[in-house]
């Protein structure tokens, strides 16, 4: 019995993947325009395949009450420029990001911006140190396009995963993740050219990259507008060549 209701739920999380994989990849690259201040609200199916999409990602093995899992979210829309987490504010939402772009960043006293990251479809977003230390937050999430959101509240996750070693093992590996994005981030901007740091944050964003803005883009890269304008450049001759 118990092996039978197992392989019917991972039949039915492959099924809702399959069904709607062309649309969840449609939405993730901008569904509807991607410069226009709102965006159609994704149907909650669709959030809840494109969550079963990211869990079967991270471990491949049937989940466990997926269905209790998928329950703790709800759906969330961010106009291009609403803010996500705040600098100063505590935080406890953890999201999934179905389409759209956001950059995370630093705030000096003088007001000057430090672009520490983007975050666009499919991934998770949260300020993972104000989660853990349930201090405020000290950067900022804003969305530099409109964004559909699957959003939960860390607090309720944290509890229901540490009653399962498989989304014990899930929450782990999404820690490990940010790890090494980290760790990888800091080892381009000291050993990496600019332009493979350009193309590096292409092949990552893919078409949302184009809707960032250049002075944002150049910031986050450690270069000048004016180089960045060179790289870009000399990346579409290198494609038309």
């Amino acid at each position: 019995m118990k092996r039978s209701k197992t392989s019917a739920v991972r039949a039915r999380l492959a099924r809702i993947a399959d069904e709607t994989s062309l649309r969840g990849r449609g939405t993730s690259s901008g569904g509807a325009v991607l410069g226009s201040p709102f965006m159609a609200q994704l149907s909650r199916a669709d959030q809840v395949a494109a969550l079963a999409r990211m869990i079967a990602a991270l471990d491949a093995r049937p989940a466990p009450r997926f269905d209790a899992f998928a329950a703790l979210f709800h759906g969330k829309s961010l106009r291009k420029g609403e803010v996500f987490v705040r600098a100063g504010e505590a935080s406890d939402s953890v999201a999934l990001v179905n389409s759209g772009i956001a950059r995370m960043f630093y705030t000096r006293g003088d007001g000057k911006e430090f672009n520490k990251a983007f975050v666009s479809a499919p991934d998770f977003m949260s300020v993972l140190e104000a989660l853990i230390t349930r201090e405020p937050a000290r950067l900022t999430i804003q969305a530099l396009t409109p964004m559909q959101l699957f959003v939960a509240p860390y607090s309720r996750l944290s509890e229901f995963c540490e009653r399962d070693i498989y989304w014990e093992r899930v929450s782990r590996r999404i820690v490990e993740r940010v790890y090494v994005k980290k760790v990888r981030r800091e080892a381009s901007l000291l050993m990496d050219t600019a332009a493979e740091r350009y193309r590096a944050f292409v092949a990552e964003h893919g078409a949302v990259a184009s809707r960032v803005p250049d002075y944002h883009i150049a910031a986050y890269l450690g270069i000048t507008p004016e180089a960045l304008s060179r790289l870009k450049r000399a990346a579409t001759r290198s494609v038309a060549s």
